[in-house]
């Protein structure tokens, strides 16, 4: 089979992956084929690993987040054509992050060396570029980090790793098994020993990084909350029709009544207006419940941003507003990260928004630093929608405080789609990395309730409307990743990449 047309296989087992129960060992086959292939005599093997990556990435992100299409056409407006196009060019954008690593890893330690420490070099260097590739795509023009290669391991025996050095370090572990494997297999008949020493090496050092990220002191603490997770099940493409969106508040507040909970969580824009459209007979019905049970109500709606001098004056943020037993205002949080095209318009991107018919197209940025909200003894720390995906901004809201994470999402913009449970698995994976359990409230799905340590404790059917009715106690204590976040395994990855920059700077003076 050809080296494409294999790789375009490989990167469609890779998306598979993340949308499979228990795929993980699916990613690492993956990935191990793709770098067996790389390993391979070539007379030009920095072009091969950068085209065989980019094949691999750009079918991997086509099929992983083929779901961008239904917001674009059937949501937005724009003609199909030009949806594909768009989801395309933007897997295309994507698959260039792996291609430059896999091929800066070629450079720096290239195949076909005999000898355990040639081996070691070549794995470290995969799993170094790697992971240096996804941390860049993560932050880059905002950064666009959905199927990072850590979030399918969620189920795996690896995830520990995420409460050490994140998941980008657990995705540059992932590939050096990955590379560990493909060795093997390469060079089961040549040099058996030292292949053996160096895969030997590389899963004895996973093994070791899995006990450092289990060996954080998370433990359970203060008083157990009650707390209702409404999930509203509005068709997106009848979200903003006026009569559907009062509908809509009604229904929601009948979903508050019915429960008895301290705190009952609404999705994302659960209102399509600021509070000021609140039907009063919707309002004097929420206040009369909060005084009569002393409980709160947390409510995704848009809202006035609140600080004019910093040039948003006039504009709105993407907000949950949280209300307590007398009905006033006692927290809110301001989206942080804001979606490209859906939330803000990137410049010189103008035009393209124009072609499309989003409502709510431009929000205010939030402030950097939002305290969390204490009801019953602890802290809750709310993100919205897509906001889990950046682990540097839910790690401020720990350090800050939070015992209780909380995500209130609306991705009914991509349908019943595979992307609802792969969001699911990004906030698991968010819990283990941060060691706090996380709370989601969403329109369409998936509602959930999390534990520290990523187990799903409940979970509504997804496109029902519905209540969830749990127990959640917040933790205490930080994992190694709270700590340090990104820098040890950034820092050994950027010396481990100059070390060997700076041997073949050395092996060119020799020849």
């Amino acid at each position: 089979m050809p080296a494409g047309a294999a790789a375009l296989g490989l990167g469609l087992v890779n998306a598979a992956s993340f949308s499979t129960a228990h795929g993980w060992w699916l990613q690492i086959v993956a990935l191990a084929a793709l770098l067996a292939l790389l390993a391979t005599p070539h007379p030009r093997p920095m072009a091969r690993a950068a085209i065989t990556g980019f094949v691999f990435g750009l079918a991997s992100f086509c099929a992983g987040v083929g779901w961008l299409y239904i917001s674009m056409h059937r949501y937005g407006g724009l003609a199909a054509p030009l949806a594909a196009a768009a989801v395309v060019l933007l897997s295309a954008y994507l698959a260039l992050f792996g291609a430059l690593a896999l091929a800066l890893a070629q450079c720096l330690a290239p195949a076909g060396r005999p000898g355990a420490g040639a081996t070691l070099a070549r794995i470290g260097a995969l799993a170094a570029c790697w992971m240096l590739g996804e941390l860049a795509r993560g932050w880059l023009f905002t950064g666009f980090p959905w199927l990072s290669l850590g979030y399918a391991q969620v189920d795996g025996p690896l995830v520990k790793i995420a409460a050490g050095i994140g998941v980008y370090g657990l995705g540059g572990t992932v590939v050096a098994i990955a590379a560990a494997l493909a060795t093997l297999w390469r060079l089961r008949n040549h040099d058996a020993g030292a292949t053996l020493l160096a895969t030997g090496v590389t899963g004895a050092a996973a093994v070791c990084l899995a006990g450092f990220g289990g060996s954080a002191s998370i433990e359970p603490s203060g008083p157990a909350v009650t707390v209702r997770l409404l999930q509203g099940n509005v068709e997106q493409g009848m979200k903003f029709d006026p009569q559907r969106a009062r509908r809509a508040m009604n229904d929601y507040t009948d979903d508050v009544l019915a429960g008895n909970a301290l705190l009952t969580v609404l999705p994302e824009t659960a209102w399509t207006t600021t509070w000021r459209g609140t039907p009063p007979a919707v309002s004097e019905r929420l206040f009369a419940h909060l005084a009569r049970s002393g409980g709160f109500v947390a409510i995704g709606l848009p809202e006035r941003a609140p600080d004019p001098a910093g040039g948003a004056a006039g504009m709105l943020s993407n907000s949950v507003v949280v209300r307590g037993p007398d009905g006033e205002p006692v927290g809110r949080y301001d989206k942080r990260q804001l979606v490209p095209f859906g939330e803000y318009i990137p410049p010189a991107f103008g035009w393209f928004v124009r072609m499309m018919n989003i409502p709510l197209g431009e929000f205010a940025r939030g402030a950097d630093r939002q305290p969390p909200v204490r009801i019953g003894g602890q802290d809750f720390a709310f993100d919205i929608c897509y906001e889990d995906l950046f682990p540097g901004l839910l790690r401020e809201q720990v350090r800050g405080g939070a015992s209780v994470l909380v995500n209130i999402s609306n991705i009914a913009w991509f349908g019943d789609s595979h992307a609802l449970g792969q969001h699911l698995n990004i906030s698991r994976l968010r819990a283990i990395e941060l060691g706090r359990p996380m709370l989601r409230a969403t329109n369409t799905g998936m509602t959930a309730s999390i534990d520290a340590s990523g187990r799903v404790l409940a979970a509504l059917e997804p496109v029902t409307r519905g209540a969830l009715d749990i127990e959640v106690r917040g933790a205490a204590g930080l994992t190694p990743y709270v700590r340090f976040g990104h820098w040890p395994a950034t820092g050994i990855a950027a010396f481990f990449l100059l070390a060997l920059a700076a041997r073949r700077r050395r092996e060119a003076r020799k020849s």
